[in-house]
This record gives structure tokens, sequence and C-alpha cells, in this order.
């Protein structure tokens, strides 16, 4: 049996002092004194670069987006940025460092140069060459000096590590003087995240500053101090973000595949080096490759839980190859998983299930969790076929922030809904408050059978209701069963049971029609594989929703939902998929 708990959320807790020191920061970093504490010896060289360790793999960043850049324009996540200023949108000069009204992703794909891996897949280098160097120089001419989003922390380390990765296209200059002013705010940037690289960082933020740190005592001239920070910072976040089973604080599959990549960036830099490896980051890295394998599907991208988006297959496979960790079978694995980071994993044949079995990521670190406790994804093969919507956090375009808040609801994702409330609450500042504070999950297997029991305490507040959920999966996988309990803990008013909804998003490529019965429906794959839907216990119906787990391409689906009201003792909803064998006449 786990259990994971989260702590009680006390909604005004140390906000205050928040502002108070995020203040003082600003404060200081806006100084002279600050200003002085940035001088120190100016590197004429690097010592080297870190190599991209996925461009053997193909991954080398966007063709696309690299062209859209010589042409005066940039391309991120499916989204054109264009010039409202220009009729065909283009960005001439130093325009793009003076845009208004970007989100916070255009922002951080611009000022962090990511953009530079893009230009260096194009095909003309010359061209990609004289683009960077002039949007490189016309940065430096507006945020040369501390500016406090532009140099924050987490933009600055992928900065760092962006110019050095890319360093033949920004300095190939025979310029001298902007080549000195490159080498020079390099440093400077160093100096300031050997003093902002602190603890108050959290998640994916803080690997990204400590990445960067890093990097810039292995590949800077005087840069030693760096290195100890770093690594010390390194160590302690290791403890601290990376829990036992591999999993993060975050609860998001998508942040444990970019924190390992950051780690094996580390890794390989301090080998190149000739530093030793840090025997915490060796061990984190094991960790973390087991556990992304346990939630990929079966076409091989992630799970979309808590903000995460399928991602690339291959680039998943090319950084799990670099992880080189031992190969553990994923039945010896999955039987570990879920101790700390509250994931399930049940698989037989070809079918697949995963199941958050957690609570949501603690309150300061969840920005991006969804209220989707006990929700579940299920595969077949490589198809999906029952999904949570996704998350539309990686678009950069701010109209989107809308539809990733309904993307964070617990309507958005496979589980039960009592009276259209989220299991979880989501706060106006984007943080989940109140929610489940006790998730407790068991995992069985009986000679191949599978079964999965777990609870969450998440509508007890507003209803005084437990919901249990349980999944059974034969030996085969072809017969999967499940049932939801809605234990009333609290006398529910008589003239007002709450309604319920178990919904059921189905991927955007599986057909639904409807049988012969009120509780019956088939599921037709594109492999024409079939699976029939049944249910006992509400009505069943079919909805419209959206699918958002490619990141940047929204698709219509639909959604099986049962619904009715709560009785006043114990309400019990039982459901089926069974895999079906498609008749000789070429119909089910």
């Amino acid at each position: 049996m786990s259990q994971i708990r989260r702590q009680a959320d006390r909604p005004h807790s140390g906000k205050l002092q928040k502002r108070l020191r995020a203040l003082a920061k600003k404060t200081r970093y806006a100084s002279r004194y600050h200003e002085f504490r940035l001088k120190g010896k100016h590197p004429l060289r690097l010592l080297g670069t870190p190599k991209d360790l996925w461009a053997r793999s193909g991954e080398t960043g966007s063709v696309t987006a690299g062209s859209h850049i010589l042409s005066n324009r940039f391309y991120c996540a499916g989204q054109l940025l264009k010039n409202p200023d220009h009729k065909k949108g283009e960005w001439h000069g130093d325009e793009i460092w003076h845009a208004r009204g970007l989100g916070p992703k255009w922002q951080e794909y611009l000022h962090s140069f990511c953009w530079l891996r893009d230009l260096n897949g194009c095909l003309d280098r010359n061209a990609a060459r004289k683009k960077a160097l002039a949007l490189t120089a016309h940065w430096l001419e507006s945020f040369d000096q501390w500016h406090e989003l532009f140099w924050s922390p987490d933009i600055i380390g992928q900065r760092i590590v962006n110019w050095m990765a890319y360093a033949p296209l920004i300095l190939d200059s025979n310029d001298l003087v902007y080549r000195s002013k490159i080498l020079n705010c390099l440093a400077r940037q160093s100096r300031h995240l050997h003093y902002a690289a602190d603890q108050s960082l959290q998640g994916l933020p803080r690997m990204k500053a400590i990445t960067g740190l890093i990097l810039a005592g292995l590949y800077i001239p005087y840069g030693e101090d760096w290195l100890k920070k770093g690594t010390f910072l390194l160590n302690q976040a290791l403890d601290e973000e990376i829990l036992a089973d591999g999993g993060t604080q975050s609860r998001c599959p998508e942040d444990i595949y970019y924190i390992l990549r950051n780690c094996l960036m580390v890794r390989a830099s301090c080998k190149a080096m000739g530093h030793d490896v840090p025997k915490k980051l060796n061990e984190a890295i094991h960790r973390m490759s087991v556990s992304l394998k346990n939630l990929r599907h079966g076409d091989g991208r992630l799970a979309l839980f808590n903000g995460a988006s399928e991602q690339d297959a291959q680039e998943i496979d090319a950084t799990l190859s670099l992880a080189k960790s031992p190969e553990d079978t994923v039945q010896d694995s999955s039987e570990r998983m879920g101790e700390k980071s509250g994931f399930r994993r049940l698989q037989q044949g070809r079918a697949l299930i995963i199941v958050d079995t957690g609570p949501p990521a603690p309150v300061d670190i969840s920005q991006h969790c969804h209220a989707g406790t006990l929700s579940f994804e299920m595969s077949s093969a490589k198809q999906r076929i029952i999904v949570n919507c996704g998350s539309a956090r990686a678009s950069p375009n701010p109209l989107d922030n809308d539809l990733e808040a309904l993307a964070r609801s617990t309507a958005a994702h496979s589980t039960i809904v009592l009276q259209d409330k989220n299991s979880s609450e989501i706060r106006p500042d984007g943080l989940i408050g109140r929610g489940p504070t006790m998730v407790e999950s068991h995992q069985s297997n009986v000679d191949g059978h599978l079964l999965l029991e777990a609870s969450h305490d998440g509508y007890m507040r507003h209803f005084g209701v437990m919901h249990h959920r349980t999944i059974y999966m034969n030996e085969t996988g072809d017969d999967v069963r499940g049932e939801d309990i809605l234990e009333v803990k609290t006398p529910l008013l008589k003239d007002a049971p709450p309604k319920f909804d178990v919904r059921f998003h189905i991927h955007p490529d599986v057909t639904i029609t409807r049988q012969g019965a009120d509780d019956r429906l088939l599921l037709r794959l594109p492999t024409s594989e079939y699976w029939q839907f049944q249910c006992s216990g509400g009505r069943l119906s079919l909805g419209e929703s959206l699918y958002l787990g490619e990141g940047n391409r929204q698709k219509k689906c639909r959604q099986i939902v049962i619904s009715d009201q709560m009785t006043l003792s114990e309400t019990t909803i039982k459901w089926s998929l069974r895999r079906i064998e498609q008749k000789t006449s070429g119909k089910p």
C-alpha cells in the first residue's frame, strides 16, 4: 500500500515573506554594489564548447523555425510571431528585442537564445551566422546590464549554455570589440548566476540555472568558483528535486525529461573537461531514466499528466540511450513505481494503462499541476485510446492561457467529477490550493491478473465524499474492468445530492459508434482493432472534447461520459473495455 500525503494548503502562508524577499533581491541586483560584484577578470576565449548531445540522433533544431529566422520572423511551438508594424510581419534590426505584449514562453524562447539551435540547423551556414551575429549584437546593446526578467537565473542558465554551445555562430566575427563584449557578458552573467542560483529556485528552472553555472565554470576561464558553487547546488537539488523512484516534485513527466537532459549535459561536459562526475548525478540519471520509461505509452511518447505534452519518441529514445541506465524491464520497474511520485502502470500484452495515484505537487511548485488525481490513460500497442486532454502551457500564444486553465480542470481528465467541481482547487494565482491531502494506492499481481486499488479525499471538503477507483486487467490485456465508488462520509442533502460525471476522453484517431444497447459503445482504432466499452450505474452519453497532447496542435475529439445523481449512501459505477475480434465479413 502506497500512501502519499500533501500538506494542507494555507493560502496566505509565506506570501508576504516571498514578496519582501523578491523586492529585496530586485533592489540588491539593481544596485551599484551588485554591478561592482559582476566585475572581474576578462576572459579572452573559451576553454571549449559543450557538445550538442542529441545532434548525432538527428535532433538538430527546427529547420522550419530556422528558415523563418532567416526571413526575419520567429517561429516557436507551432506559433509564428509577427511584427504588427510591418505588413509582412517581419522583424528588422533590434525590433524583436523591444516587442511588447509577448507571453512568458516567447520571452523565454527569445532571451534564452534557444533559437540558435534552430539557426544551427540551416543549410546556409553563412546566412545563419550573419543573422545570429546581428541579433546577438542588438541584444547586447539593450540587455548587457542586469534586467529583472531577462536576467532571471533560469533564462541566464539557458543563455550561457546556448551561447557556448553555438559559439561558432555568435563568436565567428572579425569585430574584436564585439567578441570582447560577448565574452565579458558571458563572464558577468556567470558571476550574477553565482549569486542568484540559490535554494529559492525550484523544479526545472532551478536545474536550468545550475546547469548554466556548472558549464560556465567548466568552459569559461577563471570559473573555478562557479564550478564549485554549481556542483554544491547540484548535489543539493538532486536530493530535493529528484524522488527515490526517479520522479520529480512537480509530478510532470515532461519535467523529468528536461531535467534528465540537463543532467546529461552536465555529465558529458564534466567528462569532456576532465572533471569527476558527481556520484549523485549518475544515480539521479539512472532513477530518472527508469521513471521516464514507465511514463511512456506504446507509441514511445509521454503520458499526459500535470502539464506534460507527448514529446518526440525518437528524441526520448536518444535521451534514454545517452543515459545508459541498466535495462530494467518495464514489468520489474513498474512494481516499484508510485511509491514517491504517484504513478502506477498496468501492462499486459499490447494493453497499457498509466494512472495518476498522487496528490498535486506542493503548493509552491504547482503552477502547472492539474486537478487530475486518479485519472488514467490507456493505449494498445502504439495507439492511444483513453487520454487526458493535455496541456497548452508550451504554447507561446498568450491567448491560450484560458485554454490552459480549462486543460488543468478535473473535467479535462479521464476520471470522475462531482457537481462540475475540481477535485483540487485551482487558485486565482494559478497554484493548486485545497484538494486531495491523502492518496492511497495498492497494486497486486496474481497469476498475471493485475489489480489497482486507489482512493483520494479531494471531494471530502465540499461533499464529504471519498472517491475509490479500482482497475483490473487480465493476463492477456484484452479485458479491462473499472469500478468507481463514491463513499459518503458526511450525510448528503436529501433534496440535492451531487451529480457525478465519469469522463473518458478518447484519442482523436479512435472512432466511436453506438451499439444496440444504451450501455455499449464500439471503439475502432486506426489499426482496425476494436474495443467494446460497456458501463452500469449511470446514463451513457457522448460529448465533444479537445486534445492538446501534441503541444502546438489542437485536435477535436470525443469523450464518453457516465452521469447521474449520487445516492445518499454509496454510489458505484462500473465500466469495462474488452478487445473483440473482427468478423470475417470485415465488420465487427
